[in-house]
């Protein structure tokens, strides 16, 4: 069965827009929209929702791509997909976050294959990840305030900042608190159990113990714990609001100086924050912010006098160098995301018997080191701007990233990150029982799943045998390609449902705001 993306789809098709219905207020235009549904357009809308992309007609959404940063939506979305394969793995195998050799019990050692140099990227590359997160955030978000200050167009730099400071929040929290919701409803309507948190009594208090943590974690100042209880991974989310707001009034702050000044200012500003604080995680938006600029003036006629204009001549001058230390620096980075960095331990335990990094630990800060895991976030900054310039500027990778199965990854980033969490406690760790991969000794979710330890492997009919290398074992990929079919579908929906609502909610209210007397 296929749905043609064609058609008018009701509540989530794209009918017109409230300016375009009438000189009616938006508040009737909207009353009038919802009386204009019928029974068929809300089927429609729940089939779109419900169908996956591959069995939908109409592939036009491959054509709505901004093709100056495509890349960097296949990257996104590649780096979405290393999030999720680090949490399937290491919920079900133990020191993989270990570099390779580093005594693991007496007399073992942490030799697997799975955490060699490089390959280790694939299995425990979420923190790698989420850093590229943070400088591609920095390269995309801003680049339509830098195109206005490069114009000298201030007014509407000053529009654009007010519109973008008050959309941002919406883009960034609306999604999560769907994706929460609807779990929080559904665990009370259907049988489903969930091992991470625990029910409250009746769906009335859930709905109140809900609102309560969205109370705390829209509430981006705070410190400690970022995340919301209902969604353990969503602790970025706050970053990436700091993130923006920080780079909107950064901007705000310099809008009257000249391009010179700015540049050099956030150059330094940079500095400060991987070497002076532990702000690596907020040095990232910055580096990507300063690379777009860099790449706008070098596509555009705006001049601008900086210190190093005479390395960038020679960059452009010797494409053989150039094409060399772009390699180089795929390779640093790759080995730098790979950094040991498992919870509970101190950075001489994790790195004294590395290779390389008991030499790049004595590099890392000291302010770093005063916080448990603050340590990990200087060299993943090296490790992420250096990934994304190679990608950029790399041709065949690049390409890579183009890529059909890269921008499908791209697409739907934002819903795969918001539900691979929820999939691997409730569907997961099902498997992971089912395969024998986790067992009644693993107390954390024993009272949910005991009875279905070994339920498959169990059985004479079953193929796959038990054993393999360690991150490789048969019984485990079956996990994993369940798991991401399963994450690939919901993540579908969720683009649907939230996140792309959830953009055009934060543009309405911006509009409805600004409307009022």
């Amino acid at each position: 069965m296929t749905v043609d993306q064609g058609v008018d789809l009701g509540l989530l098709g794209q009918r017109p827009t409230p300016d375009q219905r009438g000189n009616g207020g938006v508040l009737e235009n909207t009353i009038a929209t919802i009386r204009s549904l019928t029974l068929r357009d809300v089927l429609q809308a729940v089939l779109y929702a419900l169908t996956p992309e591959i069995l939908q007609r109409s592939k036009n959404h491959s054509h709505r791509r901004n093709e100056t940063t495509a890349y960097l939506d296949g990257l996104r979305g590649v780096a979405a997909l290393v999030v999720c394969m680090h949490h399937i793995t290491i919920y079900a195998h133990k020191g993989l976050e270990l570099c390779y050799g580093h005594p693991i019990f007496f007399g073992e050692w942490n030799n697997k294959f799975a955490v060699l140099p490089f390959v280790r990227n694939i299995f425990t590359g979420g923190h790698y990840s989420v850093m590229l997160f943070f400088i591609i955030s920095g390269y995309v978000v801003p680049r339509r305030l830098i195109t206005y200050l490069h114009a000298g167009r201030n007014a509407d730099f000053i529009e654009a900042v007010n519109s973008a400071m008050f959309r941002r929040p919406g883009r960034l929290f609306f999604p999560c608190m769907g994706v929460t919701l609807t779990l929080a409803i559904l665990w009370h309507v259907t049988p489903l159990t969930y091992a991470f948190r625990e029910l409250e009594s009746n769906i009335f208090t859930e709905l109140w113990a809900w609102i309560i943590d969205n109370g705390s974690f829209v509430y981006f100042f705070r410190t400690g714990m970022l995340f919301s209880t209902y969604n353990f991974t969503t602790w970025t989310i706050p970053v990436e609001m700091r993130g923006s707001m920080f780079m909107f009034c950064w901007l705000f702050a310099f809008h009257q100086c000249t391009t010179r000044v700015r540049i050099l200012a956030t150059a330094m500003l940079i500095f400060s924050l991987e070497y002076l604080t532990d702000g690596g995680i907020y040095a990232a938006f910055f580096a990507g912010m300063l690379t777009a600029e860099l790449d706008m003036l070098a596509e555009s006629d705006h001049q601008v006098s900086l210190p190093w204009d005479g390395i960038a001549s020679w960059w452009r001058r010797n494409r053989a160098i150039r094409q060399v230390i772009l390699h180089a620096f795929l390779v640093a980075g790759l080995f730098l995301g790979g950094q040991p960095s498992e919870d509970g331990h101190t950075v001489p335990e994790l790195m004294d018997q590395c290779f390389g990094w008991s030499h790049l630990q004595h590099m890392i800060p000291a302010q770093y080191k005063k916080k448990d895991i603050a340590f990990r976030w200087f060299w993943l900054f090296w490790a992420a701007w250096m990934t994304m310039i190679a990608v950029k500027e790399i041709r065949w990778l690049r390409r890579l990233f183009e890529t059909n199965i890269a921008q499908y990854l791209g697409r739907h980033s934002f819903a795969l990150y918001l539900v691979h969490a929820q999939v691997i406690g409730s569907f997961t760790i099902r498997l992971y029982y089912l395969t024998g991969f986790k067992s009644p000794a693993d107390f954390d979710s024993v009272k949910y799943h005991e009875h279905l330890y070994k339920g498959l492997i169990n059985k004479p009919w079953w193929p796959l045998p038990e054993g393999g290398p360690y991150g490789l074992e048969p019984n485990f990929l079956f996990c994993v390609v369940l798991s991401l079919m399963v994450m690939f579908y919901f993540a579908e929906i969720v683009t649907k449902l939230y996140d792309a609502p959830g953009n055009r909610l934060s543009n309405w209210l911006y509009k409805k705001v600004r409307s009022m007397k």
